[in-house]
């Protein structure tokens, strides 16, 4: 396996009242296989590339996160909805790397960095089962909603305690305008649950009217570990 380390110069973390040396690792061989993780994650994150990006804290996001003790589940679901404490530094990341052979980071990004943010998480286990639905159906899926901030997430109406805050969660597009807007739909469901992806919301709750018909407008997968 052929390694390149970049070290990239120090940021100015504000709230925290220093500096942060941030590493990337480009690693290229053999893919990796993530597993499950947990809020709030660790120092690094690495993606089934082997792309390698050193994680910071940003303890204001972090804060403005809801209360674990409030989630919808109860005590038994306080690990999965631990206040994320520490992101992708979008201001330096490698966007135009690629986290799975079919997709690139600025992929699961790009609405963040659209809205001006400069921090995110996106989960490896996810991109590694977006990536196997991609390659078990063998064409070529969008992403159209990956991590959200809780600010992010109010202002679009989401759920309270949305696994787009926890980077877990993918919504893959579907072209509502095609009369095959279900079939495809349904296969990208399908392929979700084959792959062992934790919760594929139901087809019906992401589906819309057009023309007169109900068409399913996109698919909504998440890796919550439960």
């Amino acid at each position: 396996m052929i390694a390149v380390r970049i070290l990239f110069l120090s940021i100015v973390i504000i709230g925290c009242g220093g500096k942060a040396s941030v590493t990337i690792d480009v690693l290229f061989g053999d893919p990796t296989v993530p597993g499950p993780a947990n809020p709030p994650y660790g120092s690094e994150v690495v993606y089934p590339s082997g792309l390698r990006i050193g994680l910071i804290p940003d303890q204001g996001l972090t804060s403005s996160y809801p209360d674990p003790g409030q989630n919808p589940f109860g005590a038994l679901r306080l690990q999965q909805y631990q206040r994320v404490g520490a992101f992708l530094p979008l201001e330096i990341a490698p966007a135009t790397e690629r986290v799975s052979e079919n997709f690139l980071l600025s992929e699961y990004v790009n609405p963040t960095l659209q809205r001006g943010a400069r921090r995110a998480f996106v989960d490896p286990e996810t991109v590694w089962h977006v990536q196997q639905i991609r390659s078990g159906l063998g064409r070529p899926l969008v992403v159209s909603s990956s991590f959200r901030s809780p600010e992010h997430n109010r202002d679009v109406g989401g759920a309270s305690f949305s696994r787009h805050l926890y980077g877990d969660a993918v919504d893959v597009d579907v072209d509502q305008s095609s009369a095959d807007a279900n079939v495809r739909g349904q296969e990208i469901f399908n392929e979700a649950q084959d792959v062992g992806v934790d919760f594929v919301l139901a087809l019906e709750e992401t589906s819309v009217t057009v023309g007169g018909a109900v068409r399913v407008s996109w698919v909504h997968l998440d890796d919550r570990g439960f």
